[in-house]
């Protein structure tokens, strides 16, 4: 692939895990920066030239994933946010895609596509 085809931001706390789904998404084409802090996704925000998607850990620390997310929405307005928490993680609605952090990474990145294209119905 010569170009990739969206650039997204993963924040994860769990090192591990961010550098699994960093892999799993640059083996759909994308270009993925990552964060292990709410500090460093407002940087990437504030320094990328574009970002297309955040995927959010709603535990991930400094801010806090979820209380992070009012902030993001009024500054970053254009980022859509996909937050992936633990069943009954709590956020506020707003237009936060959720998906439940079970390790069925083929259902984030179903999400995430279809969060880069609303208008199709299965991405």
């Amino acid at each position: 692939m010569d170009r990739p085809r969206a650039t997204l931001v993963i924040a994860e706390r769990n090192a591990n895990i961010r550098e699994l789904l960093r892999r799993e998404f640059g083996r759909e084409g994308y270009a993925v920066l990552t964060a292990g802090s709410g500090a460093e996704v407002l940087s990437h925000l504030s320094l990328a030239e574009k970002v297309d998607v955040l995927v959010l850990d709603a535990e991930m620390g400094g801010p806090d994933g979820s209380a992070l997310v009012p902030q993001l929405e009024r500054s970053f307005p254009q980022v859509p946010v996909v937050l992936h928490g633990f069943a009954g993680f709590e956020a506020g609605e707003g237009g936060v895609a959720r998906v439940e952090k079970d390790g069925d990474f083929e259902r984030l990145k179903r999400t995430v596509r279809r969060v880069l294209r609303p208008g199709e119905a299965n991405g």
